[in-house]
């Protein structure tokens, strides 16, 4: 694998930092490894082959960017530093590229880890549910079938250094939502994205508080899609994102029924119907029925807290979305 970089970007260097970056040089020892952190503190630690620049704040498309301009190898491979790979990861990866030069990036499965705390398996179960993470709820299930997709998340993407320079890389003035973008422009460039259930990397789902940052933040970078420079906002499903908006209003309504006494009726409909979806959604999700209550609870937050932040920036009292989403809690 010397034809490999692998890039990992993070805050700073902490034990899932540290468990990517042995993973990767364990599994791959001849590829180059460019760990980009804000943290200027340097690590004690001593792996081979890995590169450590310290210092980059901004986003992590910039810190993306600041990785491969410096890598020398014909592929790049994303990971994000709370995750590790699957030992065939790399392998599977370019012989997919090698042998169809019309996919210009693969990726595949990034699934739990099955040594999770028992908090982190329950948002891992609620994310798998389409009212959370979407169409792209396939790429959370390690047997979901081989597809050429129109998005893939960067915590898993290989693909050939020319053709991300080809692209000029990713957007660094997007705080969120790069790797959406950065799929969007590949496919205009008339390249295919190609999800592969071969390619696995495991990561770590967040705990509950992380996580209802991190959907907020979602909404949030629906809003920079639609309104701000984003290929992503030529794309009808883009618009069908803003469900969260809508399932957060309609909540909000309720006090209507006070001055308009049918509102209850259609209310209570709804109501039950949405409710129901997030119960069978639950039952589909869980390992077991004892988390149905819960995962059915992290499902309909993960469904209306994308509407909080969209319209928390739309109004622009969202803080800066660097600090507020982390990858390593």
């Amino acid at each position: 694998m010397k034809e490999v970089s692998i890039i990992i970007p993070a805050v700073t260097w902490e034990p899932f930092t540290e468990e990517c970056i042995k993973a990767c040089a364990a599994l791959f020892p001849e590829a180059s490894l460019i760990l980009v952190l804000d943290s200027e503190l340097p690590i004690t630690t001593t792996v081979p082959r890995l590169t450590v620049l310290y210092g980059q704040t901004g986003t992590i498309s910039r810190k993306r960017n600041v990785a491969v301009a410096l890598a020398s190898t014909t592929y790049i491979a994303f990971i994000d530093s709370d995750a590790y790979p699957h030992k065939d990861w790399l392998n599977n990866a370019i012989a997919i590229l090698n042998s169809d030069k019309k996919v210009g990036l693969v990726g595949g499965p990034n699934i739990s880890p099955p040594s999770e705390s028992l908090e982190r398996k329950l948002v891992g179960m609620s994310i798998k549910s389409w009212l959370v993470a979407g169409k792209w709820n396939f790429y959370k299930f390690e047997h979901s079938p081989a597809r050429y997709c129109d998005n893939l998340p960067s915590c898993n993407l290989i693909l050939r250094k020319d053709m991300y320079a080809e692209l000029n890389g990713m957007n660094e003035t997007l705080e969120v939502g790069e790797d959406t973008d950065f799929c969007a422009r590949l496919i205009q460039h008339g390249y295919n994205v190609f999800f592969h259930p071969s390619v696995i990397v495991y990561h770590y789902d967040r705990k509950i508080p992380a996580y209802f940052r991190q959907r907020m933040v979602r909404g949030a970078g629906v809003f920079l899609h639609i309104f701000g420079h984003s290929a992503q906002k030529n794309s009808w499903y883009t618009y069908l994102m803003l469900q969260p908006v809508f399932a957060l209003l309609f909540w909000l309504s309720f006090p209507i029924v006070f001055i308009w006494s049918t509102w209850l009726f259609v209310f209570t409909l709804i109501a039950f119907v949405y409710v129901l979806l997030i119960v069978v959604e639950a039952y589909k999700c869980s390992d077991s029925f004892r988390f149905i209550p819960a995962v059915s609870l992290l499902i309909l937050a993960g469904n209306v807290l994308p509407g909080v932040g969209f319209l928390m920036k739309m109004l622009g009292a969202f803080p800066s979305l660097q600090s507020f989403y982390r990858n390593d809690e």
